[in-house]
């Protein structure tokens, strides 16, 4: 009886898994029409990340989409984004329209590759699940490069650990408990990576360094953790706002103070680290 629980319970849930990918897949369709329309592939690197981010205004926050029961799989997820998976859904579109058969499968393929360490998925901690470790995994697959940020720039010195810390935390960590050594392996080695940050107190709100389409991760204080937030410089009048999936806001929207003003009004953000997409 229990069997047959279980049973009924997998298919449920690979009935809703494979709904979801239908629905994501008619989504990516709807999005590629309005590629085509508005001629988006033709744009410059930078014009064209923003066109397509974009797109996803007004889309909802949510958080912990990756999350969930069972193996690690690909989620797609287009009606739902948090700060992460708004810069990979929008990097995996722009990488996709440089493709000869841009379709939905090609789509995910670039996804999992930016998403997971060497492009490879193999289990919940071939993910990159900090920031640091995403940008330079990212760096070597020549999705993207490190923008320097001038003279006021420091050294950033990650010192993660959170995961490893707080498995509890992690339902993959908690029902995997043999993961959480693997994943303490790979923070030791993101705590060697070396890269430059900009502190937000040396930062102007018409930095010319920062272009538009840019992506601007944002360092923080808090214990165990290296970067806090991801989204996309907007150069408007000269000044940068920041497009991203908003915890706040609830949703996808372009903030209304200047990057500068909005990195000192939270006190856990620390500065910036800036790379622009290839």
């Amino acid at each position: 009886m229990k069997r047959f629980g279980f049973f009924l319970l997998l298919v449920a849930t690979c009935s809703f898994a494979q709904a979801q990918e239908n629905a994501d897949s008619i989504l990516f369709c709807k999005f590629m029409d309005f590629a085509a329309k508005e001629k988006i592939v033709e744009k410059k690197t930078g014009e064209r990340i923003v066109s397509i981010a974009t797109y996803f205004l007004g889309t909802p926050y949510v958080g912990a989409t990756l999350e969930g029961e069972g193996p690690e799989r690909l989620r797609v997820n287009f009606y739902g984004l948090d700060c992460t998976t708004f810069v990979e859904t929008v990097l995996a579109l722009h990488n996709v329209l440089k493709e000869n058969n841009p379709d939905f499968g090609t789509y995910k393929i670039i996804l999992t590759s930016i998403r997971y360490r060497n492009g490879v998925l193999d289990g919940y901690p071939s993910r990159l699940h900090y920031t640091t470790d995403w940008l330079f995994d990212n760096h070597r697959k020549n999705y993207l490069n490190f923008v320097r940020m001038g003279c006021g720039s420091e050294a950033f010195h990650p010192e993660v650990g959170f995961m490893s810390s707080n498995p509890d935390s992690y339902l993959a960590l908690k029902n995997n408990p043999e993961f959480i050594g693997i994943m303490a392996s790979h923070e030791a080695r993101i705590n060697t990576i070396k890269l430059k940050y900009l502190p937000k107190d040396k930062l102007t709100s018409k930095d010319s360094f920062i272009h538009t389409g840019d992506i601007v991760a944002i360092t923080t204080g808090y214990k165990g953790l290296d970067f806090s937030h991801l989204g996309f410089a907007v150069r408007e009048n000269g000044v940068v706002y920041l497009l991203h999936a908003s915890s706040t806001g609830k949703k996808v929207l372009i903030s209304t103070l200047s990057l500068k003003d909005y990195l000192s009004d939270i006190k856990k953000h620390t500065g910036i680290v800036v790379a622009r997409p290839l």
